[in-house]
């Protein structure tokens, strides 16, 4: 009886640790995961584009100052084929003058080249540079945003429009740019192409004005602590939170990481940090036939003057994959046999595939690495009265 009084007397207690344990659990028993500190994220290998790790890579999002990454990319571009040079002369306008957040303070009529400007945009995210380059490239403003809304479609991203050329608040009445993390690692990977723009987001100090003002990167923490960082941009104003698209190289393989809508700059920091290592703990890249490259292999041939044809991949081909699976890769010919004569140098004879367990994990044309003649009366006579 004893016993049965005590059961009693903490029942309440016991129904109620019950009740808040199926409360606080998520179905299933687990418990409820924490939501991350960002809107959404994203993790790529730049050369194959492969996405290794995601949050919300669609969810549209205000990239602040990582606008400026498509107005960088121009820049690049324009430069490299010629149609602009950093030797160009930039007037600032009156409205470029006016310019707030970020800035190197530029005065109407002050005039500098395209490299100090471009210097200041990349390094120090100044506003101010950023509006007069785009009135010196496409006559004004809105003509440079127009152009950066093209080149976007061109690389596919689709959920991307840009209001601005520099990222700022929008004007009262006025639309915010857009985007999501993975147009912006999309973005990325074209930058990337592009040593002309690593060469400045890798700085993290440099001076403007000849000396006497002081350009910091905005990314400075990760460039000073981060092995491999190189780039690329940051963005920030109190509706978007804190962004970044962040990349860094290291044993060959380049990953971008996107972190969209951070609370905090620590916050963003971290979790940039954190993807990267993991990317890079986690993953290896590989290049795939390069030893099919440089060894000979060879096919039979029916028909030919020489009784094999030397055989090469169309290509090399990376991919990248978990560190501990990379032992598990094998090759395969896929060649329809026989092969007749007369072949010819390049002529397609198959294909090579690499495989990971049953996934196909690339495939490239077989080629003919030289010509096999077919062959001739005499030749066929010689043959047969062997």
């Amino acid at each position: 009886m004893r016993q049965f009084i005590m059961r009693k007397r903490y029942l309440p207690l016991w129904c109620f640790f019950v009740f808040f344990s199926a409360f606080s659990a998520s179905p299933g028993g687990a418990a409820a995961p924490e939501d991350p500190p960002h809107k959404s994220a994203i993790l790529i290998e730049a050369e194959t584009g492969q996405v290794l790790k995601a949050h919300r890579p669609d969810a549209q999002h205000i990239p602040a100052s990582i606008v400026k990454m498509m107005l960088m990319l121009l820049v690049a571009e324009g430069v490299e084929r010629g149609a602009i040079s950093l030797n160009d002369e930039v007037t600032t306008s009156p409205e470029a003058s006016r310019m707030g957040g970020s800035q190197v303070f530029l005065k109407h009529d002050e005039r500098f080249p395209l490299s100090a400007l471009f210097k200041a945009l990349s390094i120090s995210s100044a506003n101010d540079a950023a509006f007069a380059i785009a009135e010196h490239l496409a006559g004004t403003s809105e003509g440079m945003a127009s152009l950066m809304n093209q080149r976007a479609r061109e690389l596919g991203m689709k959920n991307t429009h840009y209001e601005s050329v520099h990222g700022l608040p929008p004007d009262p009445g006025k639309k915010p740019d857009y985007t999501t993390a993975y147009d912006t690692a999309l973005l990325g990977r074209e930058i990337v192409k592009h040593p002309l723009i690593l060469k400045q987001t890798r700085i993290w100090r440099d001076t403007f004005r000849g000396g006497k003002f002081i350009l910091y990167n905005t990314n400075r923490t990760l460039l000073r602590t981060f092995n491999g960082m190189d780039g690329i941009k940051t963005g920030y104003f109190k509706e978007a939170g804190f962004n970044i698209c962040a990349t860094a190289v290291r044993d060959g393989m380049r990953l971008i990481a996107v972190v969209l809508g951070s609370p905090r700059s620590k916050q963003r920091t971290r979790e940039t940090r954190k993807l990267l290592l993991e990317g890079f703990r986690l993953y290896r890249k590989m290049k795939l036939f390069t030893a099919l490259e440089k060894k000979d292999r060879s096919l039979s041939v029916e028909g030919g003057e020489k009784k094999i044809v030397r055989v090469i991949p169309a290509r090399g081909v990376a991919v990248v994959v978990k560190r501990l699976r990379a032992p598990g890769i094998t090759t395969h010919l896929r060649v329809p046999l026989p092969v007749k004569a007369p072949v010819k140098k390049g002529d397609r004879l198959g294909e090579i595939e690499a495989r990971l367990g049953k996934k196909v994990l690339a495939k490239v044309d077989l080629l003919a690495a030289e010509d096999v003649p077919e062959m001739g009366w005499l030749q066929w006579l010689m043959f047969w009265n062997r």
